[in-house]
């Protein structure tokens, strides 16, 4: 049987946050291409901590993680490129416009300001939003 490629691979993996708060302590796991991996742990196991270095919202404070083949604390930009991710949580400002959030989340992703517009307009135009992009988002509900 052909061995599978590791989509991700943490070794180590270790968070402490200021104040000496150790929120992941070693944890080593490998996921191989087609397999799905889910995280069980009671409140404040460091599950969301895990997720947010492995796509970059938050660094690694020791040990290593490969995700798509690329070193997250090495190469952030090459795993965003790589990745998708979508919250648990609301992922946007209430008090923000429509506009002001795209416009943040692609900033994140290191794009210019030109194709911001060109791919916010399309998205928008896409999602019938185009006339409500500078409403605020509380006003979306």
């Amino acid at each position: 049987m052909p061995r599978k490629t590791l989509t991700v691979e943490v070794k180590g993996l270790t968070k402490v946050y200021s104040g000496g708060i150790r929120a992941v302590n070693g944890v080593d796991f490998a996921v191989a291409e087609g397999e799905i991996f889910g995280m069980l742990g009671p409140n404040g196991a460091g599950k969301s901590t895990i997720i947010t270095m492995l796509t970059t919202l938050s660094s690694i404070t020791g040990g290593t993680a490969l995700v798509a083949g690329e070193d997250v604390a090495a190469h952030p930009d090459r795993v965003r490129r790589a990745i998708g991710y979508v919250s648990q949580d609301l992922a946007v400002d209430d008090n923000l416009t429509g506009w002001e959030n795209l416009f943040l989340q692609a900033k994140f992703y290191g794009l210019t300001n030109e194709q911001i517009r060109q791919r916010l307009n399309e998205v928008l135009t896409m999602v019938n939003l185009k006339d409500r992009a500078h409403d605020l988002v509380e006003t979306l509900l």
